[in-house]
C-alpha cells in the first residue's frame, strides 16, 4: 500500500488502450481497453470491467509491461509503457472490476505533465466553472441592484432638477407681473402726489377768498384732498408690501439659483455620459436616437459632427478621434460620404447631402485647431473637393450632386467650413471659396423685406435654424458688412418661431417655451419645441451677448436675458431614457411632440421618451458657449453665468 501513495493522484476518468507484454517485449495479450480511476505524475491507476477469462492470471501483480494508449481531447493520445506494481479485483452484482496500479517506465516528461495538467483540468474545471457562474451571477444581481439604484437616483435628478428649473421660471414670470404692477403703482403715485400738492396749493389760494367767492368751494376741495391722502397712505403701503414680497421672490430665487448651479454640473456631467455611452467601440459611431425602433442603431452623418466636436469641447480627443477615424478611412478610399450609417459602418441612407458632408469637414478642422494633429485634414481635403463639384457658376452649393435645389442651410455650413479650412490651413483659395458661398448667400439668401433669411433660392419658407445659424456663422459685425441686422434676425425668429407648448413628463405636463422648427402659426399642428434648434438660438443669443458685452449694456442685458431663460425652459425637456448599458442618463429629446410635421420634410421621431443626439449635443455646445463653426469658445457662456450666480447667492448666504 505504501507504493500506491507514492504520488498525487487525481481522480479522472479517460479512456485507454492496453495490452501486457512479456520479458521480450512481445505482446502476451490482445488490445484491451480500460480507463483511468486515478492519475499522478509517476502513474496512473488502470480500471478494466469484465477482463477476459484467463487473461488476469496472465498478469503478475508486480512487475508486468504494459504497452498504454491514453486518450487525451482534441484528438491527442499518448503512447508509453508502464509496470504493474499492484492489483485488485472487486465482485460487483453483473461484472466484476479489475484495478491495476502502473508506474511508467519510459514516459517523456512533458508528456506525463500534459497527462496530469489535463486531469487536473478535467477534476477542477467543472468546480470552477461552477464558482464562475456563481460569482458572476452574484456580480449580475449586485450590478441590477446598482443600476436599479443608479436609474432611479439619476431619474430622481432629473425630476427634481426640472421641477426646480419650473418653480425658477414661475418665480421669474411672478417677478416680471410685479415689476409690471409695480410700473403702475409708481405711475399712480406720481399722479396722486402731484394731485395733492396741486389740491393744497389751490386751498391755499382760495382760503382767504371773501364770501359768496369760488373759495367757498374749499371744503370740496379738501374731500378730494383727504381723499387722495388716504390713497396715497394705501399706495405707499402696498408698494412696501409688494418691496417685501418681491424681496423674498428673490431670495428664492437665489436659493434656487444656488441649487440649481449644483444640479447642472451633476446634469452636464450626466448628459455627457450619455453621449459616450452611445458610441460604438469598434466603427466609432454614436447612435443618433435611443426609444425609436425605426431609428435603431442608424448614426446620421450631421449628428456624428458635432458629436466629435462635443467631445472636443470636453477635451475628450480620443472618442472624437473614433469618430474621425471612420471618415478618414472613407475619404482615404475614395468613398462617398451619405447622410446616414449604421452603427457597424453599413451605410443606411444612400443619399449625399452637402450639409452633412461640410459639417463632418467641419469636425475634422475643429480637430486640428484644437490639437494641432493634421491627420484628419485628407477628410477636409475630400469634402472640399466634393463641395467644388457642388458650386455653381455664382458660388451657390447645390443640395446634392443629382438635383439642382439649394438650401440657405447648406451654403452657411459649406461657408464655415472653406472659412476654417483657410484659417487652420493659410491657404487662399479657400478663403476664396468662402467669400463666392457669402456672396451667393447675400444675393439669394438673405432680404430687407419680408422674412429677413430665406429657406434656400427662391424658398422664403421660415427655418428657425437659418436664423440661428446665420449669427453662428458670420458673426454680428459681418453680418451688419452685408446690410443685415443681427438684432433682426433674432428679433423676427423670437416673434414668428417662439412657441409655449405642453411637453409630457413622467410626472405631468409641463410648460417649455421654446423655438419652433418653422413658423408655427402656418403649421396646422401648433406649436412644437424643438431641442436642437432652441439650443441652437440659445447659443445665437450667448454669441450676441458676447458681442454686445462691453459695446451696449441693454443689449448686452437683453440677450443674457434670452439666453438663460431659453436654456432654462429647455431643460423642462431633459428625459432619462434607458440604454442597453443599463444606464439612464439625462438627454433631450428631438421636439416636444412624437411624429410631427416639422415643415422641412420629415417627421419628429417616435416616442416622447426617445433621446436625441443632436439636441443633447447642441445644448452642451450652449451650455459651454462653443461655436463650432469657427471652433472658438465664447468670452460669455451660460456655464461661467451660472457659475458667477452660484459664487454670489453663495457668498450673500455666508
Amino acid at each position: 500500500m505504501e507504493e500506491r501513495r507514492g504520488y498525487i493522484r487525481i481522480s479522472t476518468v479517460l479512456p485507454v488502450e492496453f495490452c501486457a507484454l512479456d520479458e521480450n517485449k512481445k505482446r502476451i495479450t490482445p488490445w484491451l481497453q480500460g480507463f483511468t480511476q486515478d492519475i499522478g505524475k509517476g502513474g496512473i491507476c488502470l480500471v478494466v470491467n469484465d477482463l477476459w477469462w484467463g487473461f488476469w492470471d496472465k498478469f503478475n501483480p508486480s512487475g508486468t509491461v504494459f504497452t498504454l494508449k491514453i486518450n487525451l481531447a482534441l484528438k491527442r493520445t499518448i503512447e508509453t509503457t508502464a509496470i504493474s506494481r499492484w492489483r485488485t479485483q472487486e465482485r460487483g452484482t453483473d461484472f466484476t472490476r479489475y484495478i491495476i496500479g502502473l508506474e511508467f517506465l519510459n514516459a517523456d516528461a512533458r508528456d506525463k505533465q500534459a497527462l496530469f495538467n489535463f486531469a487536473l483540468l478535467k477534476k477542477y474545471l467543472p468546480i470552477a466553472l461552477t464558482l464562475l457562474l456563481g460569482a458572476l451571477l452574484i456580480f449580475s444581481f449586485s450590478l441590477t441592484i446598482r443600476n436599479a439604484v443608479l436609474n432611479k437616483e439619476n431619474r430622481l435628478l432629473v425630476e427634481q432638477y426640472v421641477h426646480a428649473i419650473e418653480k425658477g421660471s414661475n418665480i421669474i414670470n411672478t417677478l416680471d407681473e410685479q415689476e409690471t404692477s409695480n410700473i403702475i403703482l409708481s405711475k399712480r403715485q406720481n399722479e396722486v402726489a402731484s394731485a395733492i400738492v396741486s389740491l393744497e396749493k389751490q386751498i391755499s389760494q382760495y382760503s382767504g377768498a371773501p364770501e359768496g367767492s369760488p373759495g367757498k368751494n374749499i371744503a370740496i376741495l379738501q374731500k378730494q384732498l383727504d381723499d387722495l391722502k388716504r390713497e396715497s397712505i394705501f399706495l405707499k403701503n402696498k408698494a412696501k408690501e409688494r418691496s417685501s414680497a418681491v424681496s423674498a421672490l428673490k431670495n428664492e430665487a437665489d436659493a434656487l439659483s444656488l441649487a440649481q448651479f449644483g444640479f447642472s454640473e451633476k446634469i452636464s456631467d450626466g448628459v455627457y455620459d450619455w453621449i459616450k455611452n452611445r458610441q460604438d467601440l469598434k466603427q466609432g459611431l454614436v447612435i443618433s436616437f435611443e426609444g425609436d425602433r425605426n431609428l435603431e442603431k442608424v448614426c446620421f452623418t450631421y449628428d456624428q459632427a458635432i458629436a466629435a466636436i462635443v467631445f472636443i469641447v470636453k477635451g475628450d480627443t480620443k472618442s472624437a478621434a473614433r469618430i474621425l477615424d471612420f471618415y478618414l478611412r472613407k475619404a482615404n478610399s475614395g468613398e462617398n460620404i451619405y447622410n446616414a450609417y449604421y452603427s457597424n459602418g453599413e451605410v443606411a441612407e444612400y443619399i449625399i447631402h452637402s450639409g452633412p458632408n461640410a459639417w463632418i469637414g467641419l469636425a475634422a478642422l475643429n480637430y486640428t485647431k484644437k490639437t494641432g494633429d493634421k491627420r484628419y485634414l485628407n477628410i477636409a481635403q475630400s469634402v472640399a473637393e466634393f463641395l467644388k463639384k457642388m458650386m455653381d457658376s455664382e458660388g451657390g452649393i447645390k443640395g446634392d450632386p443629382a438635383d439642382a435645389w439649394y438650401a440657405t442651410e447648406h451654403n452657411l455650413d459649406s461657408f464655415a467650413f472653406f472659412k476654417l479650412y483657410n484659417e487652420v490651413t493659410g491657404k487662399n483659395q479657400y478663403l476664396e471659396s468662402a467669400e463666392k458661398i457669402k456672396g451667393w448667400i447675400s444675393r439669394y439668401s438673405y432680404t430687407t423685406y419680408g422674412p429677413p433669411v430665406k429657406r434656400g433660392k427662391g424658398d422664403a419658407t421660415i427655418a428657425t435654424d437659418t436664423y440661428a445659424w446665420s449669427v453662428s456663422t458670420f458673426g454680428p459685425k459681418a453680418l451688419l458688412d452685408l446690410r443685415m441686422d443681427p438684432d433682426a434676425i433674432l428679433d423676427f425668429a423670437v416673434e414668428n418661431c417662439e412657441v409655449t407648448a405642453g411637453f409630457k413628463r413622467k410626472e405631468g405636463e409641463v410648460s417649455v417655451r421654446g423655438f419652433d422648427f418653422a413658423k408655427f402659426k402656418n403649421m396646422p399642428r401648433g406649436g412644437v419645441v424643438s431641442g436642437e434648434w432652441t439650443a441652437q438660438m440659445v447659443l445665437s443669443f450667448e454669441i450676441m451677448a458676447d458681442y454686445y458685452q462691453d459695446k451696449d449694456a441693454d443689449k448686452y442685458n437683453k440677450y443674457l436675458k434670452q439666453s438663460i431663460l431659453y436654456f432654462n425652459e429647455l431643460q423642462k425637456m431633459l428625459i432619462t431614457s434607458p440604454s442597453k448599458a443599463g444606464r439612464v442618463e439625462p438627454c433631450l429629446p428631438y421636439a416636444s411632440s412624437a411624429l410631427v410635421d416639422t415643415g422641412h420634410g420629415w417627421r419628429t421621431p417616435n416616442g416622447n421618451s426617445t433621446g436625441s443626439l443632436s439636441s443633447t449635443v447642441y445644448f452642451l455646445i450652449a451650455y459651454y458657449g462653443y461655436n463650432p463653426f469657427t471652433g472658438e469658445f465664447l468670452d460669455f457662456s451660460l456655464k461661467k453665468i451660472y457659475e458667477k450666480r452660484s459664487h454670489k447667492t453663495a457668498a450673500s448666504a455666508r
